[in-house]
């Protein structure tokens, strides 16, 4: 599970749909023929040019915002939009080259930071009735979203991810638009990590705990919810594309049973989530598999593994997306909810009946 030098990871960006969708987002930026949403139909060399200067003078957290509202809109299987942009983003993938190399020799060592186990959130968004309607985590992971991209009885945290993305995670996330607090959770030290810095790390973790997909489920890659299979034609024409396939001979995902046995929690670092999410790989044993519906970089705990939560200043939301960071610092009232939730949730504490 080693990191790959700075020119491979600039060739997965080129290759993987969050990736192109990334380079193309921040070419655009240089370019007034084309709005800031939408796709562009070819690669101006001019503003490619500026694009990669333009890297070295960004923040990580810009970088991160355009990454993971770019991938959501161009990529992801939720947009309408995926099908009709990927094709054209693939297509000019190589001629943003100059922008994939700035990415990977700027920001190569903060994307793929690990999960530092002194700085990982939980960020909490409050259901309507104020309590759990769930029996507590870590007790069946067969308990899966789809055919198993995740299994729903972990807990997720993100490390300490910068203001400038905030609004981003919450999209990507899939929040309701309500209130949002946020928790710094000490992990212990000799917690067990799978990290997955890029694609094949995804493959690893499949061909070792493999499970096969008993059912089908339209949203495991594009096209998804809100798109239609009738759709990917002019994507199958790209050979380098990674985003779909017509046929298949299995889908396998994690078994995550089996991941718990040997693994306190499955990490995705930022430099996994441009270069994995969405990236259709092919396995030596035959099938394919798929990272998705992870969003961002984050750490799926398959064990209590937490000291004790403490409490954080508001996430910076700008309600923009709808809902507002709650700081559960001052707010001694939904302090102590959330720490009630957060019991009950890692089985610490009995649900009342």
């Amino acid at each position: 599970m080693s990191a790959p030098s700075i020119s491979t990871f600039a060739e997965l960006l080129m290759r993987a749909p969050a990736g192109v969708a990334l380079l193309a987002r921040l070419e655009v930026a240089q370019r007034d023929d084309v709005a800031w949403f939408e796709w562009p139909s070819n690669s101006n060399s001019d503003a490619v040019q500026l694009a990669a200067a333009s890297v070295k003078n960004m923040t990580l957290g810009e970088l991160l915002a355009v990454a993971v509202s770019a991938a959501e809109h161009f990529a992801g299987p939720w947009s309408g939009e995926s099908l009709s942009a990927l094709p054209t983003l693939y297509e000019a993938a190589d001629s943003r080259h100059e922008i994939a190399e700035a990415v990977a020799t700027v920001f190569f060592a903060p994307l793929h930071r690990g999960a530092d186990l002194r700085a990982q959130e939980w960020w909490y968004e409050e259901p309507r009735d104020a309590s759990p309607r769930r029996s507590p985590y870590f007790t069946d992971y067969s308990e899966v979203y789809g055919n198993g991209e995740f299994t729903w009885s972990g807990l997720w945290t993100a490390t300490d991810p910068p203001d400038e993305v905030h609004d981003a995670l919450i999209s990507a996330w899939d929040g309701s638009g309500r209130d949002v607090s946020r928790w710094l959770l000490p992990i212990r030290a000799n917690s067990r990590l799978w990290t997955i810095d890029g694609p094949d790390d995804w493959v690893r973790l499949v061909e070792t705990y493999p499970k096969m997909a008993t059912r089908p489920h339209a949203g495991w890659e594009l096209p998804g919810p809100n798109q239609h299979r009738s759709d990917i034609r002019a994507l199958l024409r790209i050979p380098r594309q990674h985003a779909v396939r017509d046929k298949i001979q299995s889908h396998l995902l994690p078994d995550w049973n089996e991941v718990a046995v040997d693994f306190d929690g499955v990490h995705l670092s930022w430099a996994g989530f441009l270069t994995a999410e969405g990236y259709v790989s092919d396995l030596p044993s035959g099938g394919v598999t798929m990272l998705r519906y992870w969003g961002s970089e984050r750490t799926l705990w398959l064990h209590d593994v937490f000291g004790e939560a403490q409490p954080l200043t508001a996430p910076a939301l700008t309600s923009r997306i709808g809902g507002n960071g709650v700081n559960v610092s001052v707010d001694g009232t939904r302090r102590a909810r959330d720490l009630g939730t957060l019991d009950i949730l890692l089985g610490r504490k009995m649900t009342k009946a």
